[in-house]
């Protein structure tokens, strides 16, 4: 789960026609819209809902691509060739989202201006509403579409058991910093859970409302979790290229490449990088030198390579659920743009 979700460099890729997936995040909001009007809480917190789900709803109309609307309704459809019948799911995966969003906000001191105004302690009750009644109360709307017991109780357990990997990863996150040496593998086994499994939950709940043949569900999965991984080794990217100062940086993270490169480095250089990395918690401007440092270290290089591993292991994980299409070629249109981004690529030369 990460603040910056599916923004950077996801407006679409060139051609694309976005309409189908404006549609799909217009739906997935009214619902949700409709949903926390009907919560049975005061006004005032009420309304803090709703005007936070009006204004990612809006953000996302603009960047349609937004993996907690698209990935459940193009699972089931590409299982039944119906994405109709999925939408509290998509609903769900997407309060969920909106939930992790003011978390991460939270934790990364990234609130909007608005949340800032309230507070962390107002915007943390907001987050867990979120995080924790929204989508059960979307999923039993399930219940009176005559969805199977079964598959009720299945998807609420993926709810659960992704909420836990992702609250196990933040934890990682924020004291991985703590830690004097941190793996490559360690790191990656935290993005899987942070990331990986949320984005995981996003294709097996789709899956599992669609159908119950358990080896096309985990195919789904897997095809998620990897996807879920990708997307945030890109976002660790933009975290400290994507600007002038880097808010992961200034909060003393670890993320993937800067542990690439800790683990890479000789002796001395490591140390050197340890330093800078200490100064870029208290000024901007040492922030140049630890991108200098990374990109000497080949770190956005190595990065960039394990997106790309990341992505064809999704592509073969998706050939292997056997999607329908069309929502099979739009779910292989998401992996298509999966890539570092432009800010970082003097870093590759």
């Amino acid at each position: 789960m990460d603040a910056r979700g599916d923004a950077p460099g996801v407006g679409g890729e060139p051609g694309e026609d976005l309409e189908p997936m404006r549609r799909r995040v217009e739906r997935v909001f009214a619902f949700l819209e409709e949903l926390v009007c009907a919560l049975p809480v005061p006004v005032v917190h009420k309304g803090l809902l709703q005007a936070h789900v009006i204004t990612v709803g809006e953000g996302a109309m603009a960047y349609p691509r937004m993996a907690a609307v698209q990935v459940p309704l193009l699972v089931h459809a590409a299982v039944t060739g119906d994405e109709e019948p999925a939408i509290p799911v998509a609903a769900a995966c997407t309060a969920l989202h909106l939930g992790g969003q003011l978390q991460d906000g939270i934790l990364d001191d990234e609130l909007s201006p608005f949340w800032y105004a309230r507070g962390t302690g107002i915007t943390t009750l907001a987050a867990t509403t979120l995080l924790g009644s929204l989508p059960q109360r979307s999923i039993d709307r399930l219940r009176l579409q005559g969805a199977p017991p079964d598959r009720l109780w299945a998807l609420a357990r993926r709810f659960a058991d992704a909420l836990l990997a992702a609250m196990a990863g933040q934890h990682e996150d924020l004291i991985f910093p703590d830690l004097k040496d941190v793996s490559l593998e360690e790191c990656l086994a935290m993005v899987g859970r942070k990331s990986g499994a949320p984005t995981a939950l996003l294709a097996s709940s789709g899956a599992t409302l669609a159908t119950g043949d358990s080896s096309r569900i985990e195919a789904f999965a897997a095809f998620g979790l990897c996807y879920g991984v990708a997307k945030q080794l890109i976002n660790d990217v933009h975290g400290i290229w994507g600007e002038a100062a880097s808010q992961d940086l200034l909060n003393g993270r670890r993320p993937f490449p800067v542990v690439h490169a800790l683990t890479v480095l000789d002796g001395d250089r490591r140390e050197e990088l340890r330093g800078l990395l200490a100064l870029s918690r208290e000024t901007k401007r040492r922030h140049d030198g630890v991108r200098a440092m990374l990109e000497a270290a080949g770190s956005v290089r190595y990065t960039a390579s394990m997106v790309w591993l990341h992505r064809e292991r999704a592509k073969r994980h998706l050939a292997v659920a056997s999607p329908q299409e069309p929502a099979g070629r739009e779910l292989r249109s998401l992996l298509d743009g999966l890539t570092i981004l432009p800010k970082a690529e003097g870093a590759l030369r």
